[in-house]
């Protein structure tokens, strides 16, 4: 059991490492270069690199911006949700602006500043690939998504999601008075392709995933479902017909993006659990987007 651990703790720093390195790429070598601001963290990073040169005409690498971004964004998150949630954003932060930091002072291997919409197509690819990589093993990227987290916390009506959004779009907002218009649009189009590419690495956007849960330990993953996820659930009971032992059959339908922590609250509660994961192509009722 223990070396089991050890072995997806290890897996999973490896996905750290490649996502972040990844991503920093994608901002490094074609986000950066083409003033595409790609929100969250690194996008006002490069929105603030930019006025700091024109003013001081001294070149801050983005990798400083983004570590003191990200300082009291951990303190808030410190007060409002205590340690754990610090120390899982600890290492992809911190990856982040140390790849960050060797990249820019690599030569770029695909100089193509003057392309502004190939600059934006790689932008998008590659930053959702990076991210895409660590969310699919539920890694906080610290940044604007702690931040979020916390006004969450602190206000419950405001739902994260449109949190996370408003920030965004604050931050390209931003971008728009230094950038003008024209690099504002293809942001736009760089965080629309980043979203796709998230989402198809999570599981597709189209459908609600339904989870089928059979377990005997219902009532601790129940409570796990509700507390960590928000989402209501129903408990049915059933019979193995190989084992004819009674069991229960929890269902909860939940969003892609949340298919990578609810696989983490079974496993933490019953390894043993039988778990079939259907697209909800519909789903009428109290489901809350």
């Amino acid at each position: 059991m223990e070396n089991l651990k050890y072995k997806k703790e290890i897996n999973n720093i490896i996905i750290i490492l490649l996502g972040t390195l990844i991503f920093a790429i994608g901002i490094e070598w074609f986000a950066k270069p083409n003033n595409i601001v790609t929100g969250g963290a690194t996008g006002f990073s490069i929105v603030l690199t930019t006025i700091i040169k024109k003013l001081t005409h001294i070149d801050i690498p983005i990798s400083f911006i983004v570590f003191l971004i990200n300082i009291p964004i951990f303190i808030l998150s410190y007060i409002v949700s205590g340690s754990k949630l610090i120390k899982k954003s600890i290492l992809s932060t911190a990856m982040t602006c140390v790849w960050l930091d060797i990249i820019h002072k690599m030569p770029c291997l695909f100089k193509i500043e003057n392309d502004l919409f190939l600059s934006t197509i790689l932008t998008g690819v590659v930053c959702g690939t990076g991210t895409g990589l660590m969310l699919k093993i539920d890694a906080p990227s610290g940044g604007t998504d702690m931040l979020s987290n916390s006004i969450n916390k602190l206000i419950p009506k405001f739902e994260l999601s449109k949190i996370i959004f408003t920030i965004d779009a604050a931050i390209v907002l931003f971008g728009l008075f230094i950038f003008g218009p024209k690099k504002t649009a293809y942001s736009i189009i760089e965080i629309f392709i980043c979203s796709r590419i998230i989402n198809n690495m999570l599981g597709g956007l189209r459908f609600k995933r339904a989870v089928f849960i059979v377990t005997e330990k219902a009532q601790e993953i129940s409570q796990s479902i509700f507390e960590q996820l928000k989402r209501g659930n129903t408990n049915l009971k059933c019979t193995g017909m190989y084992t004819k032992q009674e069991k229960n059959l929890l269902i909860v339908v939940v969003k892609p993006k949340e298919i990578v922590k609810l696989k983490r609250i079974i496993e933490s509660k019953d390894e043993k659990a039988f778990v079939v994961i259907y697209p909800a192509q519909e789903v009428l009722g109290n489901f809350a987007d």
